[in-house]
């Protein structure tokens, strides 16, 4: 078929006088949106970093406010005095007041040997040493400080009993974050802050601490968003212990606050183990935002958190979209006046290729092969005489074309047929090949097996059947010959498997209901087995028939719902499904149990003759079974149930027609 022109060459005029300006214009959008870009995400950024400097602020404002209450507490002449006579207690009134009304975890009374003499939230415990306390310390000094610090349950639990339950916090699975070293953070991190005891004279007598727990707390990172980022902006605040958010005002999907998330792996390689600043943008739990963290460090120096604060990226990105669909409109509107123009200045020339093109256009549909009129006497005029005598030459050959097809289509039918009917026999051929070798070499086993065992097992039982009748019931040999039957018994069913599976069982395919036949085998089963504690879940779909020999199917289904019921050892829960699959031509039976599943290395050896695992199996019944399904041109397929314990046997049939 004759190629149609895919491009005018009107268009292609216009391309060349539009290509330039096109790429200027698209130049000049990518270098703005660039430059407009980078500067959004940097003043975005820098006002980030600057909202993280003041959030800053606030925590260091709030130390400086526990300090002041530790301060002016400790300027009471009263402590001083009390402390000196070992009678801290008679102030529990005042700093059990100022405990309360502070909101305070604790409030301690140190000694100027660095010892614990009163806790005024837990007052029962006393006397543990602090000495290495840098705050403590400090303070015996003389000097009053604040910090953040760390504290174990165990501290905790000393300052007082309900503190290790507050602080605990459940860890969340968080995308982009490494692997958190526990299931339940039980530190927590606190606000601390000590100042100097004095006496009358001055000098330092002992030491007064107090503590605000972080663990939960939303005032503070509250007071972060509202104060410095602000509730329109979208912004959050969040305190980390380690890389954990122990009190955020990020939310999470359900609107509550994302305590117990971690911070993003990057952040915290940089953050927490570098003890360096993170400015940039950062995973936040479900988001990317614009981030800024910094550690947060106890007083000696070690980084025992960090600071976030972050704007989410969504509104730059929005802000970003809009001027990239501006600049967009200004290329299209450019765009579109230099077509208009450019379609205006190549239709007049190109008014005379048009003529040719309908010309070529009648002959690629076939109408005629009319010569095409030749106007004028340019380099198109020429093309048009050529293009006559192509035409002529083009209607010979086609001829001859048409003639070597039809020959060539009658032999490749012929051939196409031939080959089909030939692989068709030759997968047959192959099916029956092996079937026969493997008929062939059970058979040999079978008959074997009956020639070498039959014989002297039926002597064996005869035997056995005379000994017993020979001696009275109440015999102690009794026993030994029962066992000696029972096993016979058990040969004798292994030699009756071994025939089955080695030839072909000859099966009169019909219409088969598996609801019922299922039912049927259920029934009979439990005629010989007790199914007390097994429950049966039956999942039918009405009006299903399958296409199958009947009683063999009813052996397959047997040894699949034994097999089953011994799995789950007399209890747990059966289930029995029927339905059609998705191409409505085959029907499937499913058996499920809850039992201990398949183990890891059966699933390549499950239906291999003598395979088995159970003590007392001989390992044909899944192999037999096997055979039928494969002789009905069915599949059966095992597998472990997903979501719980159990294995799924699935068996598909064709459906009956």
């Amino acid at each position: 078929m004759p190629r149609r022109f895919r491009t005018s060459l009107r268009l292609k005029l216009g391309l060349a006088t539009l290509l330039p300006l096109i790429c200027a214009i698209a130049a000049c959008w990518l270098i703005g949106m660039s430059l407009i870009a980078t500067r959004l995400v940097t003043d975005a950024q820098r006002q980030v970093d600057a909202k993280l400097a003041t959030a800053g602020t606030v925590v260091r404002h709030e130390i400086r406010r526990l300090e002041e209450i530790t301060s002016l507490t400790a300027l009471a002449p009263e402590l001083g005095e009390a402390l000196q006579r070992d009678g801290v207690g008679a102030m529990e009134g005042v700093l059990g007041m100022v405990l309360r009304n502070e909101r305070l975890a604790f409030l301690n009374v140190v000694n100027r040997y660095g010892m614990v003499v009163y806790r005024v939230a837990n007052p029962a415990v006393a006397g543990d040493r602090r000495r290495d306390d840098p705050l403590i310390t400090r303070a015996l000094r003389g000097e009053a400080g604040g910090g953040i610090a760390l504290l174990t349950p165990a501290q905790m639990g000393r300052e007082h009993p309900s503190l290790p339950e507050r602080a605990r916090i459940a860890v969340r699975p968080t995308p982009h974050a490494a692997r958190y070293h526990a299931a339940v953070e039980e530190r927590g991190l606190f606000l601390l802050a000590a100042a100097p005891v004095r006496d009358r004279s001055g000098a330092v007598i002992g030491v007064l601490q107090a503590g605000t727990l972080l663990n939960g707390d939303t005032a503070l990172v509250d007071d972060i968003t509202h104060i410095v980022i602000g509730e329109a902006e979208g912004g959050a605040a969040t305190i980390f212990l380690g890389d954990l958010r122990i009190a955020t005002s990020v939310r999470d999907e359900a609107g509550e606050r994302a305590v117990g998330t971690l911070m993003s792996e990057p952040v915290r390689e940089v953050v927490l183990q570098q003890g360096g600043d993170w400015s940039d943008r950062a995973f936040v739990y479900n988001d990317w935002f614009m981030s800024a963290y910094t550690p947060l460090r106890d007083p000696a120096g070690k980084v025992v958190g960090a600071l976030y604060v972050g704007l989410p990226e969504a509104p730059w990105r929005a802000l970003r979209s809009r001027t990239n669909l501006l600049f967009g409109a200004v290329l299209v509107c450019g765009a579109l006046v230099g077509l208009a123009l450019a379609g205006w200045l190549s239709g007049r020339l190109v008014r005379p290729v048009r003529v040719l093109a309908e010309g070529a256009r009648r002959i690629a549909r076939g109408e005629s092969y009319a010569p095409i009129p030749v106007i004028g006497r340019d380099e198109i005029a020429s093309l048009a005489e050529e293009f006559n005598v192509m035409t002529e030459r083009l209607r010979d050959r086609e001829a001859e074309i048409g003639t070597l097809n039809r020959t060539l289509e009658e032999k490749v039918a012929r051939r196409t047929a031939e080959l089909e009917e030939k692989g068709k026999l030759l997968l047959a051929a192959e099916r029956e090949l092996a079937q026969a070798e493997r008929l062939a070499e059970v058979g040999l086993l079978a008959a074997g097996v009956a020639h070498e065992i039959n014989n002297p097992l039926a002597i064996i039982r005869g035997n056995a059947e005379l000994l017993q009748m020979s001696l009275p019931e109440t015999a102690e040999q009794q026993e030994e010959i029962d066992v000696i039957l029972r096993q016979t018994t058990r040969v004798e069913r292994i030699v009756g498997q071994l025939r089955s599976f080695s030839r072909s069982q000859g099966s009169r395919p019909g219409p088969v209901d598996p609801a019922r036949l299922l039912d049927d085998i259920l029934e009979q089963i439990g005629h010989q087995q007790a199914l007390d504690g097994v429950v049966v879940e039956r999942r039918y779909q009405p009006a299903l028939t399958l296409h199958a020999d009947g009683e063999q199917l009813r052996q397959v289904c047997t040894n699949l719902i034994l097999n089953a019921l011994q799995a789950m050892a007399g209890r747990g829960t059966l289930t029995l499904e029927t339905a059609a699959d998705e191409t409505g031509a085959c029907g499937r039976i499913r058996v499920l149990d809850t039992g201990p599943g398949l183990p890891p290395d059966a699933a390549d050896r499950l239906f291999t003759p003598f395979y088995t695992t159970k003590p007392q199996g001989t390992g044909l019944g899944l192999s037999v079974s096997y055979g039928i399904v494969r002789e009905h041109g069915g599949q059966i397929e095992a597998a472990n149930r997903t979501g719980s314990s159990g294995a799924v046997f699935t068996v598909t049939l064709p459906l009956s027609p």
